[in-house]
């Protein structure tokens, strides 16, 4: 009876322990949300994750009540950061709040929202009894002021701009100050994005400025003299959970070498800063991604030249800079496919498939010139040239060109949903799983190409389906070739 009994004990004992461990693994939220107007709201929680983490970020979906209240589990292993965002309202009638929590294993964050106005929507700071979720929101909610202060009164000048970066320094001092103690983790990261939005601030006021004035700002170079060390910032492991930094990394090399922070770079000038970078940062994921960034951004912004083998030749040199071999080799391999934006050059060798699943190439359309329109069902600008380029077709049925319109959606499923809801018809192809759109440079959709019948490119920028342009020069070629026949 003894030994049934202690078993009885060491079972239950298990099983109590196996319940602590698992709370011990769970994070939660709940809280109330007090609207003016009854409308719907959505929660997710996003983790904040650095470039190149290869794991999913966790982001648990908040169901909100009737009554908005709302209360969420979820599996959690180590304590981390997390976007906290909250949609208010439906598509043409709703506005977003977004800030940053800290989620941990064993704790629940209780949250009370209160809609302050019709733009605002924070939850109240009083009511958090959580010392370091409080810090992290009164932080959110300042910042979220100041910036729309600055929006809605535009700095007048250069003074105006450093009063306002005082505001935010004088702040987050004084929070940092006010906090001291608590948990060692989160006080470092409200430094850093202390630090990262002062330089948001930094390049962002003269922006404002610019943009209510419609002159440009004289800035004289001292105002971007920083109040705290680069590499207190740049070399915090911390700094790659935000988006911004390789950018805002880029902007400080750019006026330290006497460049307009924004400015679009030449190779010469991209070298001078990645010498300064190696100078300044050790952090090598950061060195890494700045130049990516200031890569990235050539590529963009190239324009094709009679010394485009030459600029290969020096962005070749420049990307052993590139602690990745693969990260190396996948820009070579963008600069390398700018030769397909180039007038007289071949498209792309793209598989692209249609409906049924057949893999199509451009070679297939070759004699007709080809009228290619890039596009995709979530892009509104792009839905709303559909109409006018079945138009287009309809009036050039018989005639010696094709249109062609290359879905870049991610799912051929959606693409077919959208091919069937807007009744569209010709040749629709699917593009969503090659190279096509990127080794073409494309950047933003829609994207109109038109090729000649012998398969070479005519113009990268063709004019739209909606535009008064494109009839005359479509009739224009056509005639053209009827008269070279």
């Amino acid at each position: 009876m003894k030994m049934i009994r202690k078993s009885w004990i060491i079972l239950a004992l298990a099983a109590l322990c196996g319940a602590a461990g698992h709370a011990q693994k769970t994070a939660g939220i709940k809280g109330l949300i007090t609207l003016n107007e009854k409308l719907p709201v959505t929660i997710q929680l996003v983790e904040m994750q650095p470039p190149g983490t290869t794991a999913a970020p966790l982001s648990p979906t908040i169901e909100v009540s009737e009554e908005m209240t709302f209360a969420k589990e979820f599996d959690l292993e180590h304590p981390g950061f997390f976007y906290l965002i909250t949609q208010v309202g439906e598509q043409g009638n709703k506005y977003i709040s977004r800030h940053i929590c800290y989620m941990r294993p064993g704790h629940t964050l209780e949250l009370l929202y209160n809609e302050t106005d019709e733009h605002t929507f924070f939850p109240e700071t009083r009511d958090i009894t959580d010392q370091e979720n409080k810090m992290l929101i009164e932080n959110d909610l300042f910042f979220y002021q100041l910036s729309r202060m600055a929006w809605e009164n535009p700095p007048k000048d250069v003074e105006a701009c450093q009063t306002i970066l005082k505001q935010w320094e004088d702040y987050y001092l004084e929070s940092l100050k006010k906090y001291e103690g608590h948990d060692p983790e989160v006080i470092e990261f409200a430094k850093v994005q202390a630090y990262e939005r002062y330089l948001s601030l930094l390049y962002q006021l003269p922006l404002i400025n610019e943009q209510a004035n419609k002159v440009k700002m004289n800035v004289p170079e001292t105002y971007y003299a920083l109040p705290f060390g680069v590499s207190e910032f740049f070399d915090n492991e911390k700094a790659m959970l935000f988006p911004s930094s390789a950018s805002h990394l880029r902007k400080y090399l750019n006026t330290n070498n006497g460049v307009h922070p924004n400015a679009r770079l030449t190779l010469p000038q991209i070298e001078r800063n990645v010498e300064l970078l190696k100078k300044s940062v050790s952090n090598r994921s950061m060195v890494d991604k700045t130049i990516e960034s200031m890569m990235e951004a050539y590529i963009l912004s190239y324009k094709m030249s009679e010394t485009y083998e030459q600029d290969k030749a020096f962005f070749r040199k420049l990307a052993v800079h590139f602690s990745s071999e693969e990260q190396r080799e996948r820009l070579c391999t963008r600069f390398d496919y700018l030769k397909y934006t180039t007038v007289g050059s071949s498209a792309p060798d793209a598989m692209l498939k249609n409906e049924m699943g057949q893999l199509v190439t451009m070679e297939q359309f070759k004699g007709r010139y080809v009228y290619i329109d890039l596009w995709a069902s979530w892009c509104i600008p792009c839905r709303k040239e559909i109409p006018f380029l079945q138009k287009l077709e309809k009036a050039y049925e018989g005639k010696n060109i094709a249109f062609v319109s290359i879905s870049l959606d991610k799912k051929s499923s959606t693409w077919k949903s959208t091919l069937e809801v807007l009744q569209m018809h010709g040749h629709q192809l699917f593009g969503g799983e090659s190279a096509f759109a990127e080794q073409l440079n494309v950047t933003s959709i829609p994207h109109f190409l038109l090729y000649d019948p012998d398969g070479k490119l005519r113009m990268y920028r063709a004019p739209a389906p909606s535009s008064e342009q494109i009839r005359p020069l479509l009739d224009k070629l056509l005639s053209q070739q009827s008269i070279d026949k």
